[in-house]
C-alpha cells in the first residue's frame, strides 16, 4: 500500500481541478465525476451512511446517501473521487487499520478538492476571512470552511465550539 504525502494528495486534487478548467468556485464535483466516467447513485440510507465507490464490472460507481444536505453530498463525492484517484485498486485488500489511513487520506484530497486552497486564499482575502460567507460561496458546510481557514493559518478554530473529531461529520 503506497503513502502518499499531504502534498501529493493536494496535487493530485489541483490536476483535476486544472484537467476540468475549474477556476472558480463552488467546485462542481459531479462534473469532475461525470468527466470521469463515474456515475453518482443517490440512494436513502441510514443516516451513518455517507457514501461509497463502488466497482462493478467494468464500471465504477459513486453511491452516496440521498437524506443528506447539498453540502454533505459534495464533499462525499470529493471523498469518493478522492479514492478513486489515489486508492482504487487497494481499498478491497487493505486491513481495518489501512482502510482508516485510507479515509484520512480521501478526506485531505476532498478537502482541497471541494476548498482548493489557491480559491479560498484569493476569496478570503476578499471576505476578509469570513468563514460564514466562504462557506456560501464554495458551497461547503461552516465547519468545513472553519477546518480549511485553520489549516491555511486565516482563523483559529479553537475559536469556534464545534467537534471537530470526525471530519466526515463536516
Amino acid at each position: 500500500m503506497p503513502i502518499f504525502t499531504h502534498r501529493h494528495i493536494k496535487d493530485q486534487a489541483e490536476e483535476l481541478l486544472k484537467h476540468f478548467d475549474i477556476s472558480r468556485p463552488p467546485v462542481d464535483v459531479r462534473k469532475i465525476a461525470k468527466g470521469l466516467g463515474l456515475e453518482i447513485i443517490e440512494m436513502t440510507q441510514d443516516t451513518w451512511f455517507y457514501g461509497m465507490l463502488l466497482g462493478f464490472h467494468d464500471e465504477c460507481y459513486i453511491v452516496i446517501n440521498k437524506l443528506f444536505p447539498e453540502e454533505k453530498k459534495r464533499f462525499t463525492i470529493a471523498h469518493e473521487l478522492g479514492h478513486y484517484q489515489l486508492h482504487r485498486t487497494n481499498m478491497a485488500y487493505s486491513t481495518a487499520k489501512e482502510k482508516e489511513y485510507l479515509h484520512r487520506e480521501a478526506d485531505i484530497f476532498a478537502s482541497e478538492l471541494s476548498i482548493p486552497t489557491r480559491l479560498v486564499r484569493r476569496y478570503a482575502a476578499e471576505w476578509y476571512n469570513d468563514h460564514r460567507v466562504l462557506a456560501g460561496i464554495f458551497g461547503v458546510t461552516e465547519a468545513a470552511m472553519v477546518e480549511k481557514l485553520d489549516e491555511l493559518g486565516l482563523v483559529k478554530k479553537a475559536r469556534f465550539n464545534w467537534n471537530f473529531a470526525n471530519p466526515r461529520h463536516i
